[in-house]
């Protein structure tokens, strides 16, 4: 089977898309988080979370999210993330759905994103390439 688009290189560009657009993700739901600790706070209070969970996450968030554009430590921060949207699926969008099962956009959301970070690790020997 032909993997190559043009020359080896579609698999590296492929999942140097999929790394940028986690990313952007991760980066726009982190860095409100990260800037507005009382909205974080109250929103990680509002899904039955302690609340000093919400600007840590965001942080951590905005952190790891950096760390993976730029392909440094690409392992643990896949990781990192792939935990963060474990739990976010599991405290915040499985019990959305489950209370009304016409609420299943951000399930699928967070489902694709975990996926998404599970290619990564995957196909590790890709990622690796550094973007800058």
């Amino acid at each position: 089977m032909n993997t190559t688009f043009a020359g080896n290189k579609f698999p590296t560009y492929a999942l140097l898309i999929l790394r940028i657009l986690l990313v952007a993700i991760f980066l726009y739901h982190g860095l409100p988080k990260a800037i507005f600790w009382s909205m974080a706070t109250a929103k990680f209070v509002g899904f039955g979370l302690p609340g000093f969970l919400g600007p840590i996450t965001g942080m951590v968030e905005v952190v790891a999210s950096i760390l993976l554009l730029f392909g440094r430590y690409w392992k643990i921060t896949n990781l990192v993330l792939l935990f963060i949207i474990t739990g976010a699926i599991f405290t915040v969008q499985l019990p959305k759905f489950l209370a009304d099962i016409n609420n299943v956009a951000g399930l699928e959301r967070d489902l694709l994103i975990l996926v998404g970070h599970l290619t990564l690790l995957a196909f590790n020997k890709n990622v690796r390439a550094k973007l800058f």
